[in-house]
């Protein structure tokens, strides 16, 4: 009964990407803390690319035995290496990871208030209101 509750695809989706930005945070603040270190590489967080293929599968009625959970899909931090580098190696962009620091905060913004809506209306549902 409670995996109905908290085991909707929607649900998932959601708490897997808060997880995805809180790591992204954390790998973009990496990056700016070496944005000074010879030979460093930047990374990056890949995360949606592979849950909205999850999603589609598992919405497609004919393939079946392509679905892959939802709960299965991980965020996974990965080195750029294929960027313009300055002469001592690095190729952390100060610019480009407070950009994307922005856009990240939002992005968590959103989903936190998503599993925040989604609490309130269940506690709505509990007292009866």
């Amino acid at each position: 009964m409670i995996d109905r509750l908290f085991g909707g695809d929607a649900f998932i989706a959601t708490t897997r990407a808060l997880d995805a930005a809180s790591l992204r945070h954390q790998v973009i603040a990496n990056n700016l803390a070496n944005v000074n270190t010879p030979g460093y590489k930047r990374q990056a967080v890949q995360f949606e690319t592979q849950l909205a293929q999850a999603l589609q599968a598992n919405n497609n009625a004919c393939a079946p035995a392509n679905c892959v959970p939802v709960a299965s899909v991980t965020p996974r931090v990965v080195t750029i290496n294929s960027t313009s580098e300055r002469t001592d190696g690095n190729n952390v962009d100060m610019e480009t990871e407070m950009a994307n620091l922005a856009a990240n905060t939002l992005t968590f913004e959103v989903l936190s208030q998503s599993v925040s809506g989604y609490f309130a209306g269940l506690k709505a549902v509990i007292n009866g209101r």
